[in-house]
């Protein structure tokens, strides 16, 4: 059932991506002539950012990621608070896997903190 779900789920994803990116590079226009941004191109070379680029100015703070993710949120620096919870939610996504709980107890850990 589960590789069934899985199997589902990759089609899914596959049939979206494609289309995304089949309408996305149309030039349709509105009725008023303006380029429609429904289905608009994400970036120029995909989709998905490239996770290296985005992720630069974490790599420069250490023990920033390990502290959030082992929830040591009282070692969490003003700089760290700042860079995590200004990064993209796709970026925030490649470092914590339910990015959603981490971002949410991460702003009131710095807000406790005083460090925004």
């Amino acid at each position: 059932m589960e590789r069934m779900w899985a199997t589902f789920m990759l089609a899914l994803i596959i049939l979206l991506t494609t289309s995304i990116q089949a309408k996305g590079n149309e030039k349709g226009n509105d009725i008023a002539g303006a380029p429609s941004p429904t289905l608009a191109p994400q970036s120029e070379n995909g989709l998905l950012p490239n996770p290296a680029s985005c992720l630069a100015d974490v790599k420069t703070i250490p023990n920033c990621v390990k502290a959030v993710k082992r929830f040591k949120l009282r070692n969490v620096t003003k700089k760290c608070c700042v860079i995590l919870l200004y990064l993209p939610e796709d970026c925030f996504g490649y470092l914590f896997p339910v990015r959603w709980i981490y971002r949410i107890l991460l702003k009131i850990a710095c807000k406790i903190l005083g460090h925004i």
